[in-house]
């Protein structure tokens, strides 16, 4: 029994990337992002979820002004795409997928260079038939994926 506790313990460790950037990175700013998907909201939606990410994360600070920040981190949304995932025997569309792509910089102000810089992408699963309201959550949950990996991948500094 202790076992199978101190077992089942270990599945409860949390592995945090904290600390893996230079110590002096304290503080971030998010400007706007720029939207060439042309879906309506999702450029201050977008922006807003990487921003509050980052709040509550709690690794760096975010600043509004960029001049006063050690990171900058700029977005463009590239494209909002609709992909079929699963197609019923009769030809009918059973599955898609809202494909989000979007290119980041995050640079560094002391250094005036990129920490990283990449195109990341994600989607969010619906129905065929789904209805603008559903796609409209299909964007927002393939943009809570780009978020965390934004996160990510400004703190582990990859």
């Amino acid at each position: 029994m202790t076992v199978l506790v101190a077992a089942l313990g270990l599945n409860c460790i949390k592995y945090s990337f904290k600390g893996a950037l230079p110590s002096d990175i304290k503080s971030i700013a998010i400007p706007l992002f720029e939207d060439r998907s042309r879906w309506v909201g999702l450029q201050e939606a977008m922006t807003q979820a990487v921003i509050d990410g980052f709040i509550e994360d709690n690794s760096l600070q975010v600043l509004e002004e960029e001049s006063d920040a050690d990171l900058v981190l700029r977005g463009t949304i590239n494209s909002v795409q609709t992909r079929r995932t699963s197609v019923s025997g009769e030809e009918q569309v059973e599955e898609e997928q809202m494909v989000v792509s979007v290119k980041v910089e995050c640079l560094n102000t002391h250094l005036d260079k990129p920490l990283w810089s990449s195109t990341v992408s994600d989607f969010g699963v619906l129905s065929g038939d789904a209805s603008l309201e559903e796609r409209e959550l299909a964007v927002q949950e393939a943009v809570e994926k780009i978020v965390a990996e934004i996160i990510n991948r400004t703190v582990a500094a990859w």
